[in-house]
């Protein structure tokens, strides 16, 4: 679980750099791998949330 949500956030980030690269921006002007990040990092955090329901309730069983 913690390795996908490690993977997100980079992912998001990376996303958001490609984009950055694609649109031109300038070094200060980084918004597009920021936004990538929170991004990844909300995505990921609702997938190891998910996952982590899942095993409680199949310990739970």
């Amino acid at each position: 679980m913690g390795f996908t949500f490690v993977s997100m956030i980079i992912a998001g980030g990376l996303i958001g750099w490609g984009l950055s690269w694609v649109f031109g921006q300038t070094q200060q002007e980084r918004i597009f791998i920021v936004t990538g990040a929170v991004i990844g990092i909300i995505v990921g955090m609702v997938d190891f949330i998910r996952d982590a329901l899942k095993a409680i309730k199949n310990n739970e069983q």
